[in-house]
């Protein structure tokens, strides 16, 4: 064991914090009484990992806006204004739960393979047979329509005008024996001036139209057969893409709530209630002191490596009288000082607490040279 000076030390905190926001904002919550305020660790990575989870219908998210401030509220140090990321959020999860029940649910799941699978019971029922079918009919009445036009010289001719002739025969007799008349008469009429018409040429563009359109019809329905054939993998697979979306949404609005990472005390609050804040504009300061560096510079005549022992005993802020401090700890990172060979630039790692749990050294404290002994001990 040989002995040592601190030359510059003074104690950090292993965990210290400047939490701040990752969007802009304006702060519409804080607590006044913040300041030394001892926090409780908040386990923030367990609330992301649950966000998928459903109620018990399957349909219905847990985590909508007001889950995820019910269950946040209690550690929440800081909070923004955020009534459009709510909204956001609640309205996707809404949405999701009507996709589910129409779409995604096993009951429609069941219906969507019996109509579009090829279910050996009903193989003139699927959709794309129907469509098929519908097709085939298509081409008989486009067919037959056409050789009506061609048997009456309408084919590639234009209407211009209607002809009409009609004949009217009357034969009257009189009921007294007298005159008997027989009367034939024809009438002859033409419509002009209304829009002309092509009935073949008009009919070829129905059949083509229809064609296009049961083609997408018929590749719509081969694809939603191949995906019910494979629905234990395609849904799911739509649903989580879903769900990933409605994730961002959650994830936006967490991040407008300061939870404190681990448990320590508020040592700094540096925006209030009201204040417009930047993104990574630091807000509340969370510090840890149950483990603490010793950080700076000791004198050591000697050779001084990684995890050696090191005991440094300091009569604090070098009151007279004062009974002497002791706290323990081992060497963390360790290089030499450039100009004087017998000096080293240190982070001492040490336990910051007494066996009845009360810290041993402040915060930030630095040690006085003459008051200061450091007993270091290879390892």
């Amino acid at each position: 064991m040989a002995n040592g000076k601190a030359v510059n030390l003074r104690v950090r905190p292993v965990k210290s914090v400047d939490l701040c926001y990752p969007v802009d904002g304006i702060i519409l919550f804080q607590p006044d009484s913040l300041l030394g305020k001892a926090v409780a660790s908040y386990d923030l990575e367990g609330l992301y990992n649950g966000l998928g989870a459903t109620t018990g219908d399957k349909s219905r998210l847990v985590w909508d806006s007001m889950a995820i401030q019910s269950t946040m509220q209690a550690d929440v140090l800081s909070a923004l204004r955020a009534e459009p990321a709510r909204a956001e959020l609640d309205q996707a999860i809404g949405m999701r739960q009507n996709a589910y029940l129409t779409t995604y649910s096993d009951e429609v799941m069941a219906i969507a393979r019996r109509v579009y699978f090829d279910n050996p019971s009903e193989q003139s029922a699927v959709v794309h047979r129907l469509v098929s079918d519908l097709e085939s009919n298509t081409n008989i009445l486009h067919g037959t329509l056409d050789n009506l036009y061609t048997a009456d010289g309408l084919s590639g001719n234009p209407i211009k005008k209607t002809v009409s002739d009609t004949t009217f025969s009357a034969v009257l007799d009189d009921p007294f024996g007298g005159a008997h008349y027989d009367n034939n008469a024809v009438s002859h009429s033409e419509t002009r001036g209304y829009e002309y018409r092509m009935p073949s040429l008009e009919n070829e563009i129905k059949y083509r139209r229809a064609r296009i359109a049961q083609r997408q019809e018929y590749l719509s329905a081969i694809r939603m057969r191949e995906m019910c054939e494979s629905a234990a993998t395609t849904f799911p697979n739509e649903l989580a893409a879903f769900d990933q979306q409605i994730r961002k949404l959650q994830s936006a609005y967490i991040d407008t709530m300061l939870v404190p990472p681990f448990a320590g005390v508020v040592t700094g609050v540096f925006r209030n209630t009201g204040d417009f804040v930047s993104a990574g504009q630091p807000v509340v300061r969370v510090e840890d002191d149950t483990s603490v560096y010793l950080v700076g510079t000791i004198k050591y005549r000697g050779m001084l490596r990684l995890n050696n022992k090191v005991s440094v005993s300091t009569t604090l802020f070098d009151a007279p009288g004062g009974l002497p401090s002791t706290i323990e700890g081992v060497v963390a990172s360790v290089r030499g000082h450039e100009s004087v060979d017998e000096q080293w630039d240190v982070l001492v790692r040490c336990t910051n607490r007494t066996a009845g749990g009360s810290p041993i050294l402040p915060l930030n404290y630095n040690f006085d040279f003459e008051s200061t002994t450091i007993s270091i001990t290879a390892t």
